[in-house]
């Protein structure tokens, strides 16, 4: 087994780990093989997102690594749930926010300061 260095030349990396080719034809992401399984990195398809979608349907959230074993998602349980959290959850709210969250924002920031994940629980709350 061939090793590679890394920046700190303490810890290599087993060439055997990084593949340098796609799992589907047209798709230009690398990906790496953790545990005997080619896991898919770069931009989330349409196709993947439903996927991901019915399975938290199903299954709900939580326990993000088993999603990979359960679904046949190629991706990392790290992966799915930054996906959902940030893109896919249906009650996720993107855009502007309301004179009346704004005020919100703007006194709470100045009860605490920038404890903005404080801030949020409060937000949650309110709407």
């Amino acid at each position: 087994m061939n090793l590679l260095p890394t920046k700190s030349e303490k810890e290599p990396i087993a060439e055997d780990n990084i593949v340098l080719h796609s799992i589907d034809e047209g798709s230009k992401a690398n990906s790496i093989v953790k545990d005997g399984q080619v896991l898919k990195k770069g931009p989330w398809t349409s196709a993947e997102d439903a996927i991901l979608v019915e399975y938290v349907k199903k299954n709900g959230e939580g326990n993000w690594n088993a999603v990979q074993k359960n679904s046949g998602l190629f991706r990392c349980g790290k992966s799915c749930r930054l996906r959902w959290a940030n893109h896919l959850k249906p009650n996720l709210k993107k855009g502007a926010f309301t004179m009346e969250e704004e005020e919100m924002i703007i006194k709470l920031h100045a009860k605490m300061g920038n404890k903005w994940a404080k801030m949020a629980t409060f937000l949650r709350k309110a709407y």
